[in-house]
């Protein structure tokens, strides 16, 4: 069984819920993430410095995690949440999706063919413009390796030029 409630009372869209060990958190509208440590039973409001959309979040090593979303803003924290680091670059289209490979490379991709690849465990990005600008939805990487990526283009897997 189902029972709606509210998780604050700015409840915004709600577009991604990602899980580090076991706290969980939501990326939302309007500048709103929120950060849970009891499986969801109650969640903490954070606080980036920024009122636009968030569309992902995506979890590194022990307590570091990315948050992106709208006009290609991206932050970092590296204490679960309590602070937040916005990361340049250069971009303004909309983050949607986020992966951390086997080999410790990070993606963030997004609207646009947008593609930031990291080599340094998600500090510093470059920016990979796809020519046919079809956006991202969504990325996976598989048993043997290759990464796929879901979008306007359908599923397909990335040239490994493109993330090396």
């Amino acid at each position: 069984t189902w029972e709606e409630r509210s998780i604050s009372d700015d409840d915004f869209h709600h577009n991604r819920i990602s899980a580090m060990g076991d706290v969980l958190f939501i990326a939302a509208e309007a500048g709103m993430v929120y950060r849970s440590s009891d499986r969801g039973e109650t969640f903490d409001e954070l606080t980036p410095d920024y009122p636009g959309s968030f569309f992902g979040l995506l979890p590194l090593d022990e307590d570091s995690l990315l948050l992106f979303g709208l006009r290609g803003h991206l932050f970092r924290s590296d204490d679960a949440g309590e602070t937040w680091l916005e990361i340049s670059v250069d971009s303004v289209a909309g983050l949607t999706a986020g992966i951390r490979l086997d080999d410790g490379t990070v993606l963030v991709a997004g609207l646009g063919g947008t593609l930031l690849v990291s080599h340094d465990g998600g500090h510093e990005f470059a920016v990979i413009q796809e020519p046919d600008r079809k956006g991202f939805s969504q990325l996976l990487q598989t048993q043997s390796g290759e990464v796929l990526a879901v979008g306007d283009f359908g599923v397909a897997p990335l040239p490994r030029n493109l993330i090396q």
